[in-house]
């Protein structure tokens, strides 16, 4: 499921002026896939002032969201990848998914995939020497099909 969500909807950037911009880079994808309105940036904008760094889950990884009737149109996904780290209120993150869900259940299996590829601390290291996206979706396919396997 998260393959088929993120399908094309992964990008690389040097990197972003501050940990608003990005965000706003992150879910453009969401934008022009019209999964989201603009009030759903901002929302997520203003959860990661009210609670800090919550969104950033592990080492170098951050997964920008807000609740579902903040301007959801539909499920989606998108993966941005930066090549210099971005200061997330004292977090150092590289790697984003931006989440839209449109209620609290429909996102789970995506959320489990993204368990299976946060379970190897390394998958995150191997995410940031991608040179392309297609490098990007090669690793997390590769991790996925490895623990369906188990």
């Amino acid at each position: 499921m998260l393959v088929d969500l993120l399908a094309d909807k992964i990008q690389i950037i040097e990197t972003a002026e501050d940990w608003k911009h990005a965000i706003r880079i992150s879910a453009q994808p969401l934008l022009d896939n019209d999964s989201i309105e603009e009030r759903y940036v901002d929302a997520m904008i203003d959860m990661c002032e009210e609670h800090n760094a919550y969104i950033v889950l592990t080492d170098l990884f951050a997964m920008p969201h807000a609740s579902p009737e903040s301007g959801v149109k539909k499920l989606d996904l998108a993966l941005t990848l930066s090549r210099q780290p971005i200061d997330f209120m004292g977090k150092p993150v590289q790697v984003l998914l931006a989440l839209a869900s449109t209620d609290k259940n429909s996102h789970i299996y995506a959320l489990h995939d993204l368990s299976d590829l946060l379970e190897d601390t390394n998958n995150i290291y191997r995410l940031i020497e991608c040179e392309t996206v297609g490098d990007i979706a090669k690793i997390i396919n590769e991790t996925l099909v490895k623990q369906a396997e188990l």
